[in-house]
């Protein structure tokens, strides 16, 4: 704590102080429902995963989009189909590449983390009253509205 400030949120303004506790929500909501946080992929894989979600891709088109060697593409992606996430093929044109894609079981696990995230979430909201929770939802649509949509920050 810098000197001079008291609790987390004084001297700050609304804004910031707003900023901070959604931050927080955000840490909670991750620490009780992501699956790298709860040990049960690596962060790795679980971006290699959500690449897979709009469709098959290469092991190439995966390590450009995250930014890693193929070598380590094909490490996790070895990896995550023993565990049945996915599956690999070569080309029949060229056998030097090979697709990716996501089994049904894979396509389930992802529906299974993301439906576990908005059970914390509801859970994180239940103190507030029906009334508050509408209220809350029609400010985030607001801002939502205003700001156009982007990427997500990586997890």
């Amino acid at each position: 704590m810098e000197e001079g400030k008291g609790k987390m949120g004084e001297g700050m303004g609304t804004s910031d102080r707003l900023a901070e506790n959604l931050l927080m929500l955000w840490k909670v909501l991750r620490s009780v429902s992501h699956p790298v946080k709860l040990g049960e992929i690596t962060q790795e894989q679980y971006w290699l995963l959500r690449q897979l979600r709009g469709g098959s891709k290469t092991v190439g088109e995966l390590a450009e989009a995250l930014e890693i060697t193929q070598s380590s593409v094909t490490t996790a992606c070895k990896r995550m189909e023993q565990k049945g996430l996915l599956t690999r093929q070569r080309d029949r044109d060229d056998e030097r590449v090979v697709q990716v894609s996501l089994t049904a079981y894979g396509a389930q696990q992802m529906e299974i983390w993301q439906q576990r995230r908005i059970e914390a979430l509801t859970q994180l909201l239940s103190p507030l009253s029906a009334a508050e929770q509408e209220t809350l939802n029609h400010l985030i649509e607001r801002i939502l509205s205003v700001e156009p949509a982007r990427p997500l920050p990586v997890e």
